[in-house]
């Protein structure tokens, strides 16, 4: 919101119809989306941070189940980080697209989730049946993936430094 300082007193400055102007409601809208993107860049990597742990319950019909849901949480929240992601960037009319960490970003989010759908998902069905060297890939992949989603975040956290 716009703000006036006449003599002691201070006004704010609305539209004729006493609104809140354009520009004060998009940056409402902007934070309200990135504070839901952060969480659920939270939410997308907490589990994952997890699920190389617990690969070894996959032998398990108890602990199959946990992944599972792991792994849905973790496709849900990356569905909703990747959304909003392309929101904020609609926001602010692509103008970080011209960004190197931004395109860097893209980039690797693009690749491991490929990576994840391609292959991943195919050693996951193996691990499930028993195979224990698809195990062992499986779980140093996991541990890449975390690695290249932890790049990611410290990239969007020290964005203004990198790339200039």
């Amino acid at each position: 919101m716009r703000v006036a300082k006449v003599g002691s007193k201070t006004y704010s400055k609305r539209s004729a119809n006493n609104r809140p102007c354009r520009y004060e409601n998009a940056m409402h809208t902007y934070t309200f989306l990135l504070i839901l993107h952060i969480v659920a860049a939270i939410a997308f990597i907490g589990p994952m941070m997890l699920t190389p742990r617990l690969l070894n319950l996959m032998r398990e019909p108890a602990g199959r189940a946990t992944l599972h849901k792991l792994h849905q949480q973790i496709g849900v929240a990356g569905w909703i980080l990747l959304i909003g992601g392309l929101v904020l960037l609609y926001l602010q009319e692509w103008a970080w697209l011209h960004m190197g960490w931004m395109r860097l970003s893209l980039a690797l989010f693009i690749g491991a989730q490929a990576i994840d759908h391609f292959w991943a998902d195919k050693m996951e069905e193996k691990v499930e049946q028993g195979y224990a060297q698809a195990g062992a890939r499986l779980g140093i992949w996991l541990c890449i993936k975390l690695a290249v989603f932890l790049t990611i975040c410290a990239l969007m956290i020290a964005k203004p430094a990198l790339f200039s």
